[in-house]
């Protein structure tokens, strides 16, 4: 079955020094009909986000004042989860796990594909679209998935763990949705990254890794050891309700 693509325009703040890197990463970006506004600096990122409301944030990691992962750091801080793409010369390993572990949604590294980031651009939107699309929903009904103390309501991008919200990147709750909608299945690496990620390259392994690291955290209960998301060695993962 040929998969269906979905185009969100957006609004996107590009944070590179780079000047010919930003030039073609922004004409790419306005091919793809979102507006984008572009700094260099660590400092001016901040001002613009404080001005203005984006859709997306691009992100360089060696800027001339600073990591702009710190960037991620911060709104992370102040549970601010819109969506994050680091693009970076940083490949090594633990960067790419430092930035997974920072939360964001995607890491890239350069040198890069153009039609592999202009995809991964749209599937960080794609993992978010409901989110954007509940501004428009005025229902006051939403159907959620309930599982004991765990609710999940996915038109409003919400979860809850004994009634107290539970704040997911939208990565992390697209991987959390997929997972619940068949409790009990066992999920490989390759499948996550295919359902959710929407990539079937195996050397993104590390990022399903540390999604599910984090989510699990998320979602641990202070008084118990039941983990909603289990590991089945050498197989994947699975989504497992209380008993």
């Amino acid at each position: 079955m040929e998969r269906q693509v979905i185009h969100l325009v957006a609004t996107i703040l590009l944070v590179e020094d780079d000047d010919d890197l930003a030039e073609l990463v922004q004409m790419h970006l306005k091919f793809q009909g979102h507006e984008v506004y572009r700094v260099n600096r660590v400092s001016d990122a901040k001002v613009q986000y404080s001005q203005q409301h984006f859709d997306l944030l691009i992100l360089d990691r060696g800027l001339p004042d600073g990591d702009g992962l710190d960037i991620c750091h911060e709104l992370r801080r102040r549970q601010d989860w819109i969506p994050v793409l680091v693009l970076t010369a940083r490949d090594g390993e633990l960067d790419k796990v430092d930035g997974l572990e920072a939360g964001v949604d995607d890491y890239i590294t350069k040198p890069f594909s153009v039609l592999e980031f202009q995809a991964r651009v749209r599937n960080v939107l794609r993992r978010v679209s409901q989110t954007l699309d509940v501004k428009h929903d005025v229902s006051p009904v939403h159907d959620s998935m309930n599982f004991g103390v765990l609710t999940i309501i996915p038109a409003l991008h919400q979860v809850s763990i004994n009634d107290k919200d539970v704040s997911l990147t939208a990565t992390e709750f697209s991987l959390l949705q997929f997972l619940a909608t068949r409790p009990g299945r066992v999920y490989s690496k390759d499948e996550l990254l295919d359902h959710v990620w929407d990539t079937s390259h195996s050397g993104y392994h590390h990022t399903v890794c540390s999604t599910i690291n984090r989510l699990r955290s998320k979602l641990s209960l202070s008084d118990s050891e039941h983990h909603f998301i289990q590991t089945v060695w050498g197989v994947g993962y699975k989504f497992q309700p209380q008993h």
